[in-house]
């Protein structure tokens, strides 16, 4: 019985320790690829090998010839146009696991990718991405390096990728099931077609600014939208993808120019919309220095070896951005709003750029999601600039309409010259004889102006004649013409009133809002009005005459009368007197 017992338990502990033995089956360092987690990076030390002088081929290296040892999976690798980074990583598949898996590296400017692994054959096959090779060679066509893995059955697989690079970097590796990929490649290609559309639409407005205003400024604006939209698109691989797919080297140097050239033009455009000239001309001197001596930098690649000049580059690339930050808060500071949301889109920029550089160097680790969040906030630069750019053109465009209405209106309040009403008037009045409609004319004064001036100031006279046009306005119509026909008087056609009745309760409305007294001033200040009125379809009255008429009539009113309101009556005629002939003749 106690051996039965013991068989029993037995046989129970070796069933619950199978699961545990199983786990314990995986090998060391292998990556295991379960269905459960689709999407994963690799984050666990991998087996790396640096071949100097680029001699090795994958039967060399998988033959143990290679010295693989352990580094960091996002750590850096001194690479350079010589030598060549071999990366050794092994695949088991997670029991019941049955989908089918890629890799890729999400780095658009990696010069070359090349994934070894072996066939059903036992033969080795390769899948060769990078912006050195035509798209045509290409495993899968994509923003950056892409591959399928083949992983058949339970067993371990060991998989090689071969990397070049003209410089160090750091090789994020992210594997994910073919389903989950092809989420994320919609994902990503939404995501850059809204961004890119965005800044296309924003570039065609511009074009459609300078098209109407015939401003400079508009055009440059367009071309610095097109400008940014084409680096977000290079940085992120769209241009590699689809413009020059067949002509890689064309890709892989504008993958180094295009984000110097980017920020040179920043900073010209910055110049422009902000005229720091006016309070900071030594500065504004030495922006424009600074923005066309990075954009010549890249004159560097034609002289210099790749890695060095893109060393320089980027330091003064860094130096440019910083000089930016600087024009901006000069001018937040110096009260532009615009400047406040243009600084928290540089910031950003200014933050990834020094992260980048910070990790180029070595100093800082892979953070491969840096480069779009950067290129984010470059595309925010756009809509900030153009927002900026519209507020300059209304400007520019409120001082030139007032500039050209400066012959016709009064500078003091805004209302038509005597001159410009006269004319206004002698139309109306012809109107109204040939065609009977109904026109009514009335010259208001605000008859306590100059004792407001004697008592507070000239500057509160101003202020009083102000608030009487803002009054008087309230009882026309935005059609009736207005005009200063004198100090304190002021000139209204109003057509359409056809009776004292209608014209009497529109000028008690002006006289009683001129009674509410001015806040803040004490002692209280009210506007007196005092109006003279006339219908000319009614007492057709000649206007070269009748502003005259009307304005002795208000000289006639005593300050201080009952009646603030008069008409102007039609002058009596005498009969002729009647010649009759005598008998005589």
């Amino acid at each position: 019985m106690p051996s039965l017992l013991a068989r029993l338990l037995l046989t129970v502990w070796c069933l619950c320790a199978s699961p545990l033995w199983a786990a314990n089956t995986v090998p060391d360092n292998a990556i295991v690829l379960n269905d459960q987690t689709p999407v994963l990076e690799v984050n666990t030390p991998i087996q790396t090998w640096i071949d100097e002088g680029s001699h090795a081929n994958i039967d060399l290296v998988a033959s143990g010839a290679a010295r693989f040892t352990p580094a960091p999976a996002l750590g850096h690798f001194s690479l350079n146009k010589y030598n060549t980074l071999w990366i050794k990583l092994r695949l088991v598949r997670a029991p019941n696991s049955q989908a089918a898996w890629t890799l890729n590296l999400p780095l658009p400017f990696v010069d070359m990718v090349a994934l070894y692994q072996l066939d059903s054959n036992g033969q080795w096959t390769v899948q060769r991405a990078g912006d050195t090779l035509p798209h045509s060679e290409w495993r899968t066509k994509g923003l950056y390096p892409d591959f399928d893995l083949q992983i058949n059955g339970d067993a371990p697989h060991d998989v090689y990728l071969q990397v070049r690079n003209f410089k160090q970097v750091g090789l994020p590796i992210r594997l994910a099931t073919g389903q989950q990929r092809d989420g994320q490649r919609q994902v990503e290609l939404l995501s850059l077609g809204l961004m890119l559309g965005a800044l296309l639409s924003l570039a065609a407005l511009s074009i459609l600014r300078y098209l109407e205003h015939r401003k400079a400024i508009d055009g440059w604006a367009s071309l610095f939208g097109l400008l940014v939209a084409a680096t977000i698109a290079q940085i992120s691989g769209v241009l590699n993808a689809f413009l020059w797919s067949n002509v890689p080297e064309l890709g892989n140097l504008a993958s180094s120019t295009l984000p110097v050239i980017a920020v040179g033009c920043a900073l010209l455009f910055i110049r422009n919309v902000f005229s720091l000239f006016v309070h900071y001309h030594r500065f504004d001197r030495f922006l424009s220095s600074v923005g066309w001596g990075t954009i010549a930098s890249v004159l560097a690649f034609a002289v210099m070896d790749r890695f060095v000049a893109d060393r320089v580059c980027g330091m003064i690339m860094l130096f440019a951005t910083v000089v930016g930050l600087i024009a901006v808060f000069l001018s937040w500071r110096g009260g532009s709003m615009v400047a406040r949301w243009l600084m928290l889109a540089l910031a950003p920029q200014f933050l990834g750029l020094i992260y980048m550089v910070g990790e180029a160097i070595g100093m800082l680790p892979v953070l491969w999601e840096v480069r779009y969040w950067a290129s984010l906030g470059i595309a925010l630069t756009v809509p900030i600039m153009l927002y900026a750019l519209s507020h300059i053109t209304h400007d520019r465009k409120e001082l030139v309409v007032r500039a050209n209405h400066l012959p016709t209106q009064d500078a003091l309040t805004g209302l038509l010259t005597a001159e410009v009403f006269q004319t206004h008037l002698e139309e109306a009045v012809l109107r109204a004889i040939e065609n009977r409609e109904p026109l009514a004319l009335v010259v208001v004064r605000v008859v306590n102006h100059d004792k407001i001036r004697e008592v507070f100031s000239d500057t509160t006279g101003e202020q009083c004649l102000l608030r009487a046009v803002v009054k008087i306005q309230r009882i026309l119509r935005d059609v009736d013409p207005a005009g200063r026909v004198g100090t304190a008087q002021f000139g209204l056609l109003m057509e359409g009133v056809s009776t004292r009745k209608a014209l009497t309760e529109r000028m008690v409305k002006l006289i009683a809002s001129g009674l509410i007294p001015l806040p803040g001033l004490v002692p209280e200040v009210t506007l007196q009005f005092q109006a003279a009125c006339v219908l000319l379809h009614e007492i057709p009255v000649p206007a070269e005459r009748v502003l005259d008429d009307l304005s002795d009539l208000l000289e006639s009113m005593s300050p201080h009368t009952r009646r603030p309101i008069r008409f102007l009556e039609a002058v009596p005629t005498e009969a002729s007197e009647l010649h009759t002939q005598s008998p005589s003749d």
